[in-house]
């Protein structure tokens, strides 16, 4: 009976904020625009900077695996380019309405690329894996099958290095996106008052 009890006087009570003004809302909305921009931004000045790099060792690696697993990382540096145009780019809110209209579209916006920054792991990650598996068993794949043994001690840690940055882009991705989940979530609530 108490349960019922705190739940009936916790509905009772008025705990609803008001929304807040348009043009707080509108700068909410233009500042998380100006992050979106910023990061995508970095994204392209490194994602040409790889391609770059990689391009040039596809045509320069003396050993042909090194060759291939680099045009590989460029070809998948060149999709991941392309799925962040198409799924981070920041849309552009409406010229007109009122508080309701742009709480939607922020709600739509952060919805989506809380969704890019939750499925990085396709769209980001996977299209650079094949390229850099092929680097990496590049001094493998230059010798006979039966000369294969067990890479050197450096090897392996440059090879836990590479794996590690990819699970730390996945995991700080996935932080982020829980982050904007908490976002929607506060607009949800504001738009249900």
């Amino acid at each position: 009976m108490s349960d019922q009890i705190a739940r009936d006087s916790w509905k009772a009570a008025d705990n609803s904020a008001p929304l807040p003004s348009l043009d707080e809302l509108r700068a909410r909305a233009d500042g998380f625009r100006r992050v979106i921009r910023r990061r995508n931004l970095v994204e392209y000045a490194a994602g040409i900077l790889v391609i770059v790099m990689f391009a040039m060792g596809a045509l320069t690696a003396p050993l042909l695996a090194l060759r291939m697993g680099s045009a590989l990382v460029a070809g998948g540096a060149c999709v991941v380019m392309w799925q962040l145009y198409r799924r981070g780019r920041p849309l552009s809110p409406p010229e007109h309405g009122g508080r309701m209209s742009v709480l939607e579209f922020q709600r739509r916006e952060l919805a989506r690329q809380r969704d890019a920054l939750d499925s990085i792991f396709t769209w980001y990650l996977l299209p650079l894996i094949p390229g850099m598996a092929v680097i990496m068993a590049a001094p493998l794949l230059s010798l006979p099958p039966d000369a294969w043994r067990m890479p050197p001690a450096d090897a392996l840690f440059v090879m836990a290095a590479v794996v590690g940055v990819f699970v730390a882009v996945y995991l700080l991705n996935k932080w982020g996106a829980r982050r904007l989940q908490r976002q929607i979530d506060e607009i949800d609530a504001l738009m249900a008052e």
